[in-house]
């Protein structure tokens, strides 16, 4: 009897320190996963660094003391340039913490920012490379939203008045309930190889329960993002790395401002 509880006890030891094996190994791999992620991370972001500063190479050495003055100088500038078209764009002052609509320099729509986010490698900037960045107005390539930019629809004509009430109403319920259900929110990727994010929130609760696992348009980006870097760590190669600045503003100026902007239209930022 004492032998087969010394060999019951042994065998519970073995499974007992198996067990530990495995769990000793799949966190050696994990903090290796995080660790060489980290590593090409890093990597990324400088490479992207130097490549702006080899673009600002060949212009006079900036004094940082006067980077206050450059940053401003830059603003006036490019919204100079930018006022030179004859399309609507964008301006954005992010030290004044407004957003706003701008026609041949004439400001048309304004909006307030709520909460705004930049990445790091913004704040790192020399001098010559900020100016190289926003001296000039940008260019949107790319839009992306949660909701239709353009909701034009192709309908019936009514028979009479109250059917066109009628149909007028369901449809203002219909887009009401859409916004209920789907957060305002909207990426243009820019010509110099980074991303504008604008939300709409009229209050930071109200977005987080809007926000749910696994749904809707912002969770699906940024699982693309995961799953785009996650491929590169396999590979063990640099993931690619997108500067991003996200910008929170009230859901209706958010909707307007993503309606009236062309789709090649020019962008100033001040950070």
């Amino acid at each position: 009897m004492k032998e087969s509880t010394e060999d019951f006890e042994s065998l519970f030891e073995e499974k007992s320190n198996g067990r530990k094996y495995i769990i000793l190994i799949i966190i050696l791999a994990v903090l290796g996963l995080t660790s060489v992620y980290a590593y090409l991370s890093i990597g990324a972001v400088r490479d992207r660094m130097k490549m702006v500063q080899d673009q600002a190479q060949g212009t006079p050495q900036i004094n940082s003391s006067l980077f206050t003055q450059l940053k401003e100088k830059a603003w006036l500038e490019s919204r100079l340039k930018m006022a030179d078209g004859d399309s609507i764009a964008l301006a954005i002052d992010l030290e004044q913490r407004n957003i706003q609509l701008e026609l041949k320099g004439v400001v048309v729509m304004s909006s307030k920012i709520r909460d705004c986010q930049i990445s790091g490698f913004f704040k790192k900037m020399d001098g010559n490379a900020y100016f190289s960045m926003f001296g000039t107005p940008l260019t949107i390539q790319q839009f992306k939203s949660s909701i239709p930019k353009n909701a034009f629809k192709i309908v019936q004509a009514p028979k009479d008045t109250i059917a066109a009430q009628a149909a007028a109403d369901e449809e203002a319920k219909k887009q009401k309930d859409a916004l209920k259900n789907e957060n305002v929110f909207w990426t243009v990727k820019l010509d110099r190889n980074f991303d504008l994010d604008i939300q709409g929130i009229d209050s930071i609760a109200e977005a987080q329960k809007k926000y749910e696992f696994g749904k809707g348009f912002e969770f699906e980006r940024n699982l693309k993002n995961i799953a785009n870097s996650f491929q590169h760590i396999l590979k063990f190669s640099k993931p690619d790395y997108t500067p991003e600045i996200l910008i929170s503003i009230p859901e209706n100026e958010a909707k307007a401002i993503l309606r009236a902007l062309p789709r090649k239209a020019l962008v100033t930022i001040k950070i």
